[in-house]
């Protein structure tokens, strides 16, 4: 299959392939390739971002690593894991506004396709499901899945709607400086016609042949004649390869604000980029990493279970490549203030906890207490310092 396919941008042969007749339609193909890089890189680091992330499976209120576990964040089905399966459920999302995930047996799959037979007051009933080339016969209802809807299910048909009318433009300009680009040149006859249509033909033939090899080669002659000659012509309003620039920045600005990710990502300028990924965590991945945590949750705990602590939970941290040389104090300011135990900083910094129970203990600087315990202390001992 390929990419551009997948990606479900619904470029079709004819707009990929030149097209005979018109220069604006020759030129519409390549201008629709801007198109789907722009959407494929806005989308991929939407996608890349959730796949980095860890999913922490609660129980009771405390994290266990159990077999849902193994499926989020491991192995979803035979035939993907963990980032592949996240990666294609993303690139749904986006494209199309919602994505189906159905458990067959113990795993987890992406629905290519299906119905959804809506019932406000009841089950949503999903049927006609295929994975892959695969036609499950059963249908889900609502609470058997997982079904994840973005706030605006068409923001997807806006964006395209909008970059087929930028490639459009973009197709017209390229077109536009193709036919400008060049130097143009007029041909200045004197004398009049001879009146024998045969030394006509032949005298317009020899011009064709002694214009083209002129114009065509970098190194060539033309042989005027007597009574004629070529005088250039100046073209008014030329197409100048910055403007086609310039649509394509836009292209790229516009796919960048729709899918809230930093412009300067998108061009892959690394000022300031932990601001940047900040922004984008905050804008872009966490809402979504929230929807997809409250659905994951709802569909794999009971009420009373959910209220007792259980839960599945998206930790966008992992996201961030973090300095330990960097992270050194704040770690251990963490550390001191009770916050973070030692394998939490470990995995925080994305090492491995250890097996040692001191470990996951807690501790308090001396120099910290609660009020109550300093003038506990200062009344069994005397004046305070």
């Amino acid at each position: 299959m390929k990419a551009i396919d997948f990606l479900g941008l619904r470029v079709t042969q004819a707009e990929i392939e030149p097209a005979t007749g018109s220069g604006v339609e020759s030129e519409l193909a390549a201008a629709t390739y801007f198109k789907a890089i722009a959407l494929a890189t806005a989308i991929s680091y939407k996608a890349n971002a959730l796949a980095m992330c860890l999913f922490r499976v609660y129980e009771n209120g405390k994290e266990v690593n159990d077999d849902l576990w193994y499926r989020l964040n491991v192995e979803p089905n035979d035939n993907q894991n963990a980032a592949q399966f996240w990666c294609e459920l993303v690139e749904r999302l986006c494209m199309r506004g919602d994505a189906l995930v159905v458990p067959v047996g113990d795993s987890f799959y992406v629905a290519d396709s299906y119905s959804r037979e809506e019932h406000p007051l009841e089950q949503d009933i999903f049927s006609g499901i295929v994975v892959g080339n695969a036609n499950l016969i059963r249908k889900y209802r609502a609470n058997e899945c997982m079904f994840f809807k973005l706030a605006d299910k068409n923001i997807s048909c806006y964006v395209e709607s909008m970059l087929d009318s930028y490639s459009t433009l973009m197709a017209a300009a390229m077109a536009a400086y193709k036919a400008t680009s060049g130097q143009k040149y007029k041909l200045v006859m004197e004398r009049g016609l001879t009146g024998n249509l045969k030394d006509e033909d032949k005298t317009e033939a020899m011009l064709k042949r002694n214009l083209k090899t002129f114009i065509e080669n970098a190194n060539s002659v033309y042989f005027e004649t007597k009574g004629s000659h070529l005088e250039p012509v100046k073209v008014e309003n030329a197409v100048e390869p910055t403007d086609i620039s310039d649509l394509r920045k836009e292209i790229y600005d516009s796919a960048a604000i729709a899918f809230k990710v930093p412009k300067s990502i998108m061009y892959g300028d690394m000022t300031n980029m932990g601001d940047l990924v900040n922004t984008m965590l905050t804008f872009s991945v966490d809402p979504e990493a929230k929807m997809i945590s409250d659905e994951v949750t709802r569909k794999n705990f009971e009420p009373d279970e959910i209220m007792a602590g259980s839960k599945v939970k998206v930790d966008t941290t992992t996201i961030k490549h973090i300095d330990i040389f960097d992270a050194a104090g704040p770690a251990s300011q963490l550390m001191s203030y009770g916050v973070f135990c030692i394998n939490d900083v470990l995995k925080a910094l994305g090492y491995e906890p250890i097996s040692d129970p001191i470990a996951d203990k807690r501790f308090i600087t001396k120099n910290l207490g609660a009020v109550e315990d300093v003038l506990r202390d200062a009344n069994q001992g005397g004046e305070m310092q």
